[in-house]
Order: structure tokens, then C-alpha cells, then sequence
């Protein structure tokens, strides 16, 4: 069958449409530390870092830019990095949300303090608070503490985020939390710190899993991946293969599903062990074996529905 040469051309156009489409930031980052001068010289003081650590350095969003164009970023939403007593620092970083690569933030907060919730109003008003982190043993101290437990309910309430950077030693924090505010929307980080040895992780980081995966309020956020190799970080590159973090990434997804993985890099604590460029394509070429679908949920739409991203506040 002949086509006309006007056929021909817009058929060429719709696919050169398609294809720019195609190319167009997409990912949500919810996952990447920011820090300000003033933050980098009172810490200074007290810690010494290796010098290629980013923890130690400043870093802005512009510093972010040439990253997500490249790797198809849309936005990210910037996780704290910031001392617990040092309110200014939080205040620091919702001021970088003017930058339109940033769609909110989980901030730094002592749920048990007096003006916990004086400073929290005053985030709000941001507009760019989606919720906080809290670390390891500090949700064992909350859980036990009456004036935490009251903030809990203010954050359930208020649809706000709990991110907890945790291991899976703390599952039981985990359960005693989710069973305790069941509206509460909490994010374990990077996978429960998991931990391969000779390509193995154990039965209890499995058992973890599992057991927190049965509340339906509780998320997987599948970050920094390039930690899970066992890899000495700043001296050693991890592996780039998919196959390396199947270990990981396959019990995460087969207990939490396509509705509660949620992809994040990290950046910069994942170039201590490797290419970010690696984390984002390992984690979207193991969730196109899950389907269309699952790259989308996981690379995107769960982050935007659980952490409530305001979609205004995407490039």
C-alpha cells in the first residue's frame, strides 16, 4: 500500500513526539541530602569524614541538576541530613525547595521535645513538608514516650511521612508502630540497611521483611542499593550487575508488591560506593521484570501518592 508523503510526515512527527515524550524527566528521587556552609562548619568541629565523603560537604541543588537531567529525573524530594537540635538547618533546606528540582522534604525533628510542634506549624507553611526521619533507636524512645506518641498522632492525622533510617534488628519497632497508628505512612530506608555476604543476605533481615511487610502501612523504599554489596566504600567500586542485588531485590518486592516499593538514589552516600547512574538502572531493569506497571509505581507514582507530593512542585 502506497502512503501519501503527508501520511508519511505526520506519522514521523507523532513518532518524534512520542520519542521526546519518552525522553522527558520522569523519575522521582525521593531520596538525597542537601547541606548548607553553616551546617558543614559547626560539624566540622566534632566529626572527621574521608574527604570524598558528601556528608561532609556542601552540596546544593544545582549540584544536582546535570544528574537528573541526565538519568531522566523529574524531581527529588530531599530527605534530612541535619543535626537534631539545630532547627536553622531544617529551615536551610525547606529554603532550597525554591529550586524547581526539589518537591518537598522529610525533616529532622525530636518528636519528645516541648516545641516539637511550634517548629513543625512553622515547616508547614513551607509547603514543602511531607514528614520525618527518625534512626535507629530513636523510634524505641518515641514509641515509649507519651508526648512523642501525642506528635505521632499529629503526623498520622495530618497524612505526613515517617521515614525511618533503621536495620532489621528494629522490626519489632517497626510492628509496634504500624499497629499503633495504622493511618501512619511509614518508609523503611534503603531496604533495612540489608547487608550482603558472599551474595548473601540473612534469615533474619528475610524474616524482617516479611513480618513488616503484612501492614499495609508500611512501604520498602528501595535506595542506595550499591551499599548492599558488601563493598568498602570510597576504596572499592560495587558491582553493576543486576544479578548481584537480586538477593535484596527480590524478597522486597515479593512482600511489599508494586504498590509499596519505592525507588530512591540516595545521592550523594551511594558514590561513596559506586555510580548512581548504576543504582537507577539496576533498580528500573529489575522492576520492568515485574511489568510496565511496576516501573512506574516504583520509579514514580508511589512516591508521588505516598509522600504526597504536590505535583505543582514538579519541573
Amino acid at each position: 500500500m502506497k502512503v501519501s508523503p503527508r501520511a508519511a510526515a505526520f506519522v514521523f512527527l507523532a513518532l518524534t513526539s512520542v520519542t521526546a515524550s519518552a525522553q522527558q524527566p520522569w523519575i522521582i528521587d525521593p531520596h538525597t541530602h542537601f547541606k548548607g556552609h553553616e551546617q558543614i562548619a559547626l560539624e566540622s568541629r566534632t566529626v572527621k569524614r574521608e574527604p570524598k565523603n558528601t556528608l561532609g560537604q556542601v552540596v546544593v541543588p544545582e549540584d544536582y541538576r546535570e544528574l537528573a537531567d541526565r538519568l531522566g529525573i523529574q524531581s527529588t524530594l530531599v530527605v534530612e541530613a541535619v543535626d537534631q537540635d539545630q532547627h536553622q538547618f531544617n529551615d536551610w533546606l525547606l529554603d532550597q525547595a525554591k529550586s524547581d528540582l526539589v518537591c518537598g522534604y522529610v525533616a529532622r525533628g525530636d518528636l519528645s521535645a516541648a516545641d516539637f510542634t511550634t517548629h513543625h506549624q512553622r515547616y508547614k507553611k513551607s509547603g514543602y513538608l511531607n514528614g520525618y526521619r527518625f534512626r535507629f533507636d530513636e523510634l524505641a524512645g518515641y514509641l515509649n514516650n507519651e508526648t512523642a506518641r501525642k506528635n505521632l498522632a499529629t503526623l498520622e492525622k495530618e497524612g505526613m511521612v515517617v521515614d525511618l533510617l533503621i536495620a532489621s534488628a528494629h522490626a519489632d519497632d517497626v510492628v509496634e508502630l504500624a499497629q499503633a497508628f495504622p493511618r501512619l505512612k511509614i518508609v523503611i530506608n534503603h531496604c533495612f540497611r540489608a547487608q550482603m555476604v558472599d551474595g548473601v543476605v540473612s534469615d533474619q533481615w528475610k524474616q524482617a521483611v516479611a513480618r513488616c511487610a503484612e501492614f499495609e502501612n508500611v512501604y520498602m523504599k528501595i535506595s542506595s542499593i550499591v551499599n548492599f554489596a558488601g563493598t568498602k566504600p570510597f576504596v572499592e567500586q560495587a558491582p553493576s550487575d543486576l544479578q548481584t542485588y537480586l538477593p535484596v531485590l527480590e524478597p522486597c518486592f515479593a512482600a511489599f508488591g508494586e504498590d509499596r516499593v519505592i525507588f530512591a538514589t540516595n545521592w550523594g552516600v551511594s558514590t561513596h560506593f559506586g555510580s548512581v547512574d548504576d543504582v537507577v538502572r539496576i533498580v528500573k531493569e529489575f522492576l520492568m521484570t515485574k511489568g510496565d506497571a511496576a516501573v512506574k509505581k516504583g520509579m514514580r507514582d508511589n512516591a508521588i501518592r505516598v509522600y504526597g507530593i504536590n505535583t505543582q512542585y514538579l519541573r
